[in-house]
């Protein structure tokens, strides 16, 4: 039997051959391929690409409408999988409260640290679907850690947005709190304003974390573009973050100075309360037909295990009275007891609604001391 001609092969295919074939048998094959494979690693930008078909159209820079396409099928998987971890591990799930939003990171994490890298093939299942490919400056596919760190930086971002960020009553914190909230924007815009406007490469943020592309898939000859993102590009972000941390900074201050900045500070004291694991207050105005009715809503994420919730809604309803005595003027007070769980790529709420007049609240017996 003529032996077989390895020379063809790409690194990800003698990979395959080698981790079937039997090296009792055919030791002389195993060591072929292996110095197939070494040469191969010297030349990494030959080693990672496909045979180049001479009839094969160029695999160019991908479009932004791909991407996207790619990114809501990963999206829609992610939510599924997280929707059938939660039917079996809810207990779980719940009992972690705020933190539960790391396990839907370390999924994520790994399903595009995995799919995207050389051991999916630069492919995550979006990514399949709709033909495009991420690759390295040479050509080649990404390591599993930097295919890790460029998910970690798209990712990351939109978790921690929606957390509730509550490091303690003491003052010097609120200037940690606006850092994140400032780099949190930042890293928002320059991801999508990247994707938009870097017409030169198509390179986003965290593909220049670890000199990635996305590609159009296939087997014709890899064109990478040959020039650097604009540097007016970095200079319009930093504006950005800049207008944007005065305005935050600016709003904060105008607010404690109007009517609402009592209306925070209740929302502060709300969030010191045990059981509480985050917190919103909102004045609302509701329509139905020509009658306008005004209220006060009080949504709190609670502990699963909570005995008496109405009594706890009473005393939520009064640290908002004893911080803001306006809530006493309104003509109903709507607390949301909302326990469950919320993994980031997947949510599940049980909600309990209580509705009274201020007077009726106060009337009912509290089982929390505002």
């Amino acid at each position: 039997m003529d032996a077989p001609d390895y020379s063809q092969h790409t690194e990800q295919q003698l990979r395959q051959i080698l981790g079937r074939i039997d090296a009792a048998r055919f030791p002389e094959r195993v060591q072929e391929i292996e110095a197939r494979l070494a040469s191969l690693a010297l030349s990494p930008a030959q080693a990672k690409t496909e045979p180049v078909a001479d009839d094969a159209p160029d695999v160019v820079i991908a479009g932004l409408w791909r991407r996207i396409g790619a990114c809501l099928i990963d999206g829609i998987l992610l939510f599924l999988i997280g929707q059938a971890a939660g039917l079996v591990l809810y207990q779980q799930f719940s009992a972690l409260g705020p933190w539960g939003v790391f396990v839907g990171v370390f999924i994520t994490l790994v399903y595009f640290g995995v799919t995207q890298s050389s051991l999916g093939g630069g492919q995550s299942p979006g990514m399949r679907i709709t033909g495009l490919k991420v690759v390295s400056a040479t050509g080649g596919m990404l390591g599993i850690a930097a295919a890790c760190l460029r998910a970690a930086i798209f990712c990351l971002v939109f978790f921690l947005n929606g957390v509730v960020i509550n490091l303690g009553p003491n003052k010097e914190w609120e200037w940690l709190n606006m850092g994140l909230l400032v780099l949190m924007f930042g890293l928002i815009f320059s991801i999508f304003y990247l994707l938009m406007f870097n017409r030169r490469t198509r390179q986003s943020t965290h593909d220049l974390a670890v000199g990635a592309f996305v590609v159009r898939a296939g087997s014709g000859k890899l064109r990478l573009p040959q020039t650097s993102i604009w540097r007016g590009h970095a200079a319009f972000i930093a504006a950005a973050v800049i207008v944007f941390a005065g305005i935050a900074l600016v709003s904060r201050q105008l607010v404690f100075k109007t009517e609402l900045g009592p209306l925070v500070s209740a929302l502060e004291k709300l969030q010191e309360l045990p059981s509480i694991q985050g917190a919103s207050i909102a004045l609302m105005t509701s329509y139905a037909g020509n009658e306008t009715r005004k209220y006060l809503s009080i949504n709190a994420i609670v502990d699963a295990s909570l005995q008496d919730p109405q009594g706890f809604a009473q005393g939520v309803v009064q640290t908002v009275l004893n911080n803001y005595p306006e809530a006493s003027h309104q003509p109903v007070i709507i607390v949301s007891l909302r326990s469950g769980y919320n993994i980031g790529i997947a949510s599940r709420w049980n909600i309990t609604n209580y509705a009274h007049t201020p007077a009726e609240w106060q009337a009912l017996p509290a089982t929390v001391q505002p």
